[in-house]
């Protein structure tokens, strides 16, 4: 294809994005400070909106110190105005054009159309799970019992159906990659009346699927696997919690769905149990859940729980990415693989020395000479050793985050080098079409190879991969600083309600040269400057384990447990400063 190819990333020059900032009073003048990115403050130019003190607006360059603010979104105090702000400054565009929304409300009309090659599954048992503010639902299960063991249908939506490759809806799909959630919105990759409308797998309408139908005997072996487009109807929408409360026997289930959760949730336990014994990484991250309000407004926040609930569906969708995965390798169909690489066996034993540093005990490694085998066997007993740490004043989860650092990154490519954390030698992303542009790849290969669509196009999949790797750590950063925000709004608001001289309990999760990173209540995250550190000058160690006082040779070190205090929060940039509420560590 041609350089000039528009579906080709980055074929053409994207226009300045707008730069979100706040208005604040500096003695007489107003000026504009930048929010997300660097750049000095700037006065308002004469020309375009006159801002107010408090103002979130979104501004250009003008000339000498002065910009033109083109916007005004909202107030630096409300929420959801910051993180509307953060999405107008960090995507290339908030919002589809008309000729795509046009486009895609074309489209949708095929929902109404026969078509005689689908597999009618509408008398079939179904229900999705997913999160309770979700609305956009791309998988739905069945099981149904077999001489042999159990057949699971995972049906997914068939975004493909409606997204022609190389129109101008599937051009901006492609563009974003991705669609990037925050806690007050999302800015999807699809149109809402396609990924919330027709391609959505909602409760008590027909949709068109594509159905990876598995059966699996009691240990959980794959005895047979089928792919084909189907006509699904969703009987029951259940988000997480839901689905918690009846494995825990607070909440009946229907007769339906309890029939399809006894032989369900029995192998996805095997499913799992199966993984584990692999190899697969048993490595959780912490991320914020958040509450709402009748309004939509976030109201609360708490760590995120490892619910069994998340594991039933987890277990499913590996099975079925992998499955597909498989089919496609075997029958050489080009397409994109989700990848992940291993770790640096010289990371490795980096994050062995620190551990040692630590006082944590370690398992034998030579770099030099180790193979996959014992890379996987040191980062999996490495991980065992963390979770089984028991020491009075040291912490667990700053331990668990430098396990992560050392990880390879997870990416999509054409070429297969299998996916080390799940100990798989195939897998891909077939399982969130609606959502992620690769699974729309591999949908478009699939159903080509079964005889049911075109073609697609291959020259440029490896291009198109590296595009949507870059799309998802860009939505990734967004993701993660929308958090930072929710939660830096929601600390500062408890802290003018409850009082600002309470103390927390916190647990030091990294360093630079100017500090401390700490967690507190497993959920904030503050800096905490050594300049705050006790009676002495603190320096960073070697191995950037702990800061060390010159003179007196205390150290605070990673992990360790520490009593705090909030100095300041600056909620639309989701920062907050920390002290120490005194010399002593909790529990020591």
């Amino acid at each position: 294809m041609a350089g000039t190819d528009p579906r080709r990333p980055g074929s053409d020059p994207a226009p300045p994005r707008p730069v979100a900032g706040v208005v604040v009073r500096r003695g007489k003048h107003l000026e504009i400070d930048p929010l997300f990115q660097p750049g000095l403050p700037l006065l308002p130019a004469r020309e375009g909106i006159t801002p107010r003190a408090g103002d979130v607006v979104l501004y250009a360059y003008s000339h000498g110190r002065r910009a033109r603010v083109t916007r005004v979104v909202g107030s630096a105090t409300v929420l959801r105005d910051v993180l509307e702000a953060l999405l107008l400054d960090g995507l290339e565009r908030r919002g589809f054009e008309p000729s795509v929304l046009a486009g895609a409300a074309e489209a949708a009309r095929l929902e109404r159309r026969a078509d005689s090659d689908r597999v009618d599954l509408r008398d079939l048992f179904t229900f999705t799970v997913d999160p309770a503010t979700a609305r956009d639902f791309d998988d739905a299960l069945s099981f149904r019992a077999t001489e042999r063991g159990t057949l699971i249908y995972v049906h997914i939506a068939d975004v493909s159906y409606y997204v022609r490759e190389g129109g101008e809806v599937d051009q901006e799909a492609l563009r974003r990659g991705t669609s990037v959630y925050v806690p007050t919105s999302v800015e999807p990759m699809l149109p809402e009346v396609l990924s919330s409308g027709v391609c959505s797998l909602l409760p008590g309408e027909d949709r068109k699927a594509v159905t990876a139908e598995m059966e699996l005997d009691g240990r959980g072996r794959v005895l047979g696997v089928r792919f084909y487009r189907s006509s699904i109807r969703s009987d029951e929408r259940l988000d997480y919690d839901q689905l918690e409360a009846i494995f825990g026997g607070g909440l009946r289930a229907s007769t339906g769905l309890g029939r399809a959760l006894e032989l369900g949730r029995p192998l996805a336990q095997t499913l799992r149990a199966n993984r584990y014994a692999r190899g697969s990484l048993r490595i959780e991250s912490s991320e914020p859940d958040f509450h709402w309000d009748s309004a939509g407004d976030v109201a609360g926040a708490h760590p995120a729980e490892e619910l069994e609930s998340h594991a039933f569906i987890e277990e499913y969708m590996i099975l079925a990415n992998e499955q597909v995965a498989t089919f496609l390798g075997m029958e050489k169909v080009p397409t994109v693989y989700r990848v992940h690489d291993l770790p640096d066996p010289f990371n490795l034993d980096h994050l062995l020395d620190l551990l040692a540093g630590l006082d944590v005990p370690t398992p034998v490694f030579d770099p030099i000479h180790a193979g996959p085998a014992d890379i996987r066997r040191v980062m999996n007993e490495a991980t065992e050793i963390i979770d089984r740490l028991v020491v009075k004043g040291r912490g667990k989860a700053a331990l668990t985050q430098q396990v992560l650092r050392t990880q390879s990154r997870a990416l999509y490519q054409t070429q297969n080098i299998g996916h080390f954390g799940l100990a798989l030698q195939t897998y891909c992303h077939f399982t969130s079409p609606i959502r992620r542009y690769p699974d729309l790849l591999v949908h478009r290969g699939l159903l080509a190879r079964l005889g049911l669509a075109p073609p697609p196009t291959t020259s440029t999949l490896p291009e198109w991969a590296e595009h949507c790797s870059r799309t998802e750590r860009e939505a990734a950063r967004l993701e993660l600083k929308a958090d930072d925000i929710a939660l830096a709004f929601l600390l500062a608001r408890r802290l003018d309600e409850q009082g600002w001289d309470q103390v927390f309990a916190g647990e030091i999760m990294s360093f630079v040269r100017s500090g401390a990173f700490v967690r507190f209540e497993q959920l904030h995250e503050g800096f905490l400057s050594a300049r705050e550190l006790p009676g002495d000058y603190y320096e960073l160690d070697d191995l950037e384990a702990a800061m060390v006082g010159r003179r007196t040779g205390i150290a605070f070190r990673l992990a360790d447990l520490v009593r705090l205090r909030v100095l300041a929060v600056d909620a639309a940039r989701g920062r907050v400063d920390l002290t120490l509420a005194d010399r002593e560590r909790v529990g020591g």
